[in-house]
């Protein structure tokens, strides 16, 4: 199976996730062994404390170190995961964090956000004045979003679309909660989160759709896949 991996910290030295070449080099292969062709690299960017020119600065000089091992037949994508604070909307635009040459943007919250009132605004106020589709990292983590379907439905509905976490597919727990997310069409797409080889190994991020589909079927394996593609293809 051709598999895209959406969300991974795999730049080496830029935040938490690899820390040199060699770690980097060792996380795609695992994934390329899993049956990824398609990475994108979402390093950290905290609003907080950083401006975004001195992070775009830094992501382009780790992605240039990391050029020189980077495999020919695999397409990698750049991007971040831009953890949202109320200084992201000092930014003139927020094109340059996005995928690619793409509106989508993967968008990291506070865990403690409802998604509702004063925070259902912020969010949307971020989507009409920079005109980016937000992408929700790692679902699982928001407690008001993974026991309430209804508001993720309501976000949806909006254009919010879903990311989880592969190696929360092993929480059974969490698993029949994305079971019922994903015969709702509610799961838009499955990243590794890959840090190191330790922290969301990407050892079993293959075995993740193939436990997907043989617990939930075969349909929305594609429909993830199939939006993982055209989220590359707007990328290009």
């Amino acid at each position: 199976m051709n598999l895209y991996d959406v969300h991974s910290h795999i730049l080496p030295k830029i935040d938490d996730g690899a820390e040199n070449v060699d770690v980097s080099v060792n996380i795609i292969n695992t994934l390329y062994n899993q049956g990824v062709r398609h990475i994108c690299l979402t390093p950290h960017y905290y609003t907080h404390q950083e401006s975004m020119e001195s992070f775009l600065s830094r992501r382009e000089s780790s992605f240039n170190l990391l050029k020189p091992s980077l495999p020919s037949d695999i397409e990698f994508c750049l991007g971040a995961e831009v953890y949202v604070t109320d200084i992201i909307m000092n930014n003139k635009s927020l094109k340059p964090v996005c995928y690619g040459n793409s509106d989508y943007i993967l968008l990291e919250f506070p865990y403690s956000t409802t998604f509702t009132g004063s925070s259902y605004e912020f969010l949307f106020r971020i989507i009409n004045q920079y005109g980016v589709m937000p992408i929700l990292a790692h679902i699982e983590r928001y407690e008001s979003l993974i026991k309430n379907p209804k508001l993720l439905q309501k976000l949806s509905s909006k254009g919010v679309m879903f990311q989880t976490n592969a190696v929360s597919y092993k929480n059974k727990a969490i698993f029949r909660k994305f079971k019922k997310l994903l015969n709702k069409d509610l799961i838009h797409f499955i990243g590794s989160d890959a840090h190191n080889m330790i922290r969301n190994s990407p050892t079993t991020y293959g075995e993740t759709f193939e436990l997907i589909n043989k617990k939930v079927g075969d349909f929305p394996v594609d429909k993830i896949n199939q939006n993982a593609k055209r989220l590359f293809e707007i990328a290009k």
